[in-house]
């Protein structure tokens, strides 16, 4: 390999490897909000969203307006 592969490769590499923490830690992050949410408060915010809203979608709303739902009885 010649330098300019070699550093290339180093780039791409570190690129993925970041990535891929950066997506972790963003599932990590949602597993643990909606891990701390009741089924009903989750249906309730996926309900009003639409049915082809997302987990992230979910905690995404939930976050923005967490007084407002902690704040209700499901």
């Amino acid at each position: 390999m010649n330098r300019i592969s070699k550093h290339l490769l180093t780039v791409v590499v570190a690129v993925v490897t970041i990535t891929g923490c950066i997506y972790a830690g963003r599932t990590e992050y949602n597993d643990d909000v909606l891990s701390g949410m009741s089924a009903e408060k989750y249906q309730y915010i996926h309900d009003s969203l639409g049915c082809r809203a997302s987990q992230e979608d979910v905690v995404k709303e939930y976050i923005a307006n967490q007084k407002y739902y902690d704040s209700r009885i499901y």
